[in-house]
């Protein structure tokens, strides 16, 4: 899986980087067909500096994303991932199906 990290309005430091690669790797275990992943890491300019981690999973004919704010990019990080895991439970229920209408 391709992965490419954008950090907007600060630069992020190695750590961070490697906290996402790890996290990112956990997603294959569900699914070894995703073929490119985006995260985008936010920090808002206030005083609370409130984070937020948006991550889009290129899978087969699909994107699947999600998007969170907490008070750092880990916990961020880690609630986009759940939800990511979640979603590619799904799409591969959808997958095995033997309801074809459901792939249209």
């Amino acid at each position: 899986m391709q992965t490419q990290i954008t950090a907007r309005h600060f630069e992020a430091n190695p750590a961070l980087r490697q906290h996402v690669a790890d996290r990112l790797s956990r997603l294959e275990r569900y699914y070894d067909g995703i073929t490119e992943a985006h995260v985008i890491l936010m920090k808002d300019g206030t005083a609370e500096a409130t984070k937020t981690a948006e991550i889009t999973l290129n899978v087969y004919r699909q994107q699947l994303t999600a998007s969170d704010s907490a008070p750092s990019h880990e916990v961020a990080i880690d609630h986009c991932v759940e939800r990511l895991r979640r979603q590619i439970l799904r799409y591969k229920a959808k997958l095995r199906s033997t309801n074809k209408d459901l792939h249209k």
